[in-house]
């Protein structure tokens, strides 16, 4: 068979070399308290320092069961404070509100029958695990109809958890290569972790679906450093004997995360490594931040 024979040949098969890196990262909700003169307070935003045993006691009995048993629950950048039942007696109501760091508040009653718990999803922020504080203004109305405050706090990490899905790649050919028929292509990728390779032939105008580029990354952080894809690809038409060596191309600069929920198109024009010809490329970046029950 000859050299142009095995060109078409191999323009009919697609063949990727993958070597999966496994990234999945996993964790557990875990509950946090403020440690005194601990560095676990310390964060972007203020908190009341307090953690229902030290500063300011509490005007009441009531209240200071409520903020002894106050505590909390993250996972990602799922937060949640939790109360057990039966701290309130004598007939109280207690009214809650919940800052949540410096970035939203809201608001309940204490279910002395069932326990309350109050949640909130935090920002993603840059990805990197950070201590948000989380302070409960408990109100207590007395059944005499009198009123007494108290505020305590505690602090929880946050870690943005992503999934990651590359769609497969869109390759288009915009100027033809060979002189007289398809143009044959050797077509290398790099993304973290995998590398892959396919060959095809195609005509001006003509678009063919690299299905091998597309993969899904499962519980990543910005510490797995997912970049995004790159690409180069070789005209085989001419190529001869010593002209070019192939190979994958480096690793892009672009890291993918930190990213919004959503999905958003990479699109970009590229030649042949021997700048005979030109191809359009393009393929979809989708990313999704896990939420936790906490």
């Amino acid at each position: 068979m000859n050299e142009r024979l095995q060109r078409i040949v191999k323009a009919t098969t697609a063949t990727a070399v993958t070597a999966a890196m496994a990234l999945a990262m996993t964790g557990t909700a875990h509950a946090t308290t403020y440690p005194v003169n601990g560095t676990a307070y310390s964060g972007t935003s203020s908190g009341v320092m307090t953690d229902g045993n030290t500063g300011t006691p509490a005007p009441t009995q009531n209240l200071a069961n409520l903020s002894r048993d106050l505590y909390t629950a993250s996972q990602g950048v799922s937060a949640a404070v939790h109360f057990h039942a039966g701290q309130v007696i004598g007939g109280s109501s207690v009214a809650m509100s919940v800052k949540w760091g410096s970035v939203a508040q809201t608001s309940g009653y204490y279910n002395n029958a069932s326990g309350s718990r109050f949640a909130f999803n935090f920002p993603a922020g840059d990805g990197s695990q950070r201590w948000e504080v989380v302070n409960v203004t408990m109100t207590e109305r007395t059944s005499t109809g009198r009123t007494y405050t108290y505020t305590a706090g505690r602090s929880v990490p946050i870690h943005a958890v992503w999934d990651v899905q590359f769609s497969p790649l869109n390759f288009k050919l915009l100027s033809d290569c060979a002189w007289i028929g398809d143009s044959n292509f050797d077509l290398y990728f790099t993304q973290t972790g995998v590398q892959g390779e396919v060959s095809f032939g195609l005509g001006s105008g003509q678009t063919h679906t690299v299905s091998e580029f597309g993969r899904t990354w499962n519980q990543v952080t910005t510490s797995n450093d997912l970049r995004m894809g790159s690409v180069s690809f070789y005209n085989t038409d001419f190529h001869w004997s010593g002209a070019y060596l192939e190979g994958y191309p480096a690793a892009s600069s672009q890291q993918v995360l930190p990213a919004a929920n959503g999905s958003r198109a990479v699109t970009w024009n590229q030649n042949d490594v021997m700048n005979n010809c030109s191809a359009q490329l393009s393929y979809t970046v989708s990313t999704w931040i896990h939420t936790y029950s906490v």
